[in-house]
């Protein structure tokens, strides 16, 4: 099984972002663009899994500095990704909705 996708909303500096992702991914951009935020997305759902959601926002400095600075209207912090087998079929979702 892989992660075939992320969803982000209000995480970091992406208000709302999704991207497909292959067997292969490059992450290139200017620097201050996101690639780092991106990147930590993963290592965030790592920390919960292993250590709890309020390590893993607590490590992260809090909702506040995890929470988009756009994100007036809807304060939740979603990071969901889908896995999918070998073949490519979508086998699992999960998606981490929270605020304050």
């Amino acid at each position: 099984m892989r992660v075939s996708e992320i969803r982000l909303q209000n995480w970091k500096n992406f208000k709302e972002a999704s991207a497909s992702l292959s067997r292969r991914v490059f992450i290139i951009g200017p620097n201050a663009s996101g690639k780092s935020n991106f990147l930590d997305a993963f290592r965030f759902l790592r920390d919960v899994a292993g250590d709890g959601l309020h390590q893993a926002v607590t490590s992260r400095g809090g909702v506040t500095s995890v929470r988009c600075l756009a994100a007036r209207r809807s304060p939740n912090i979603v990071v969901g990704v889908t896995l999918s087998d070998g073949d490519g079929r979508e086998v699992w979702h999960y998606e981490l909705e929270f605020n304050q």
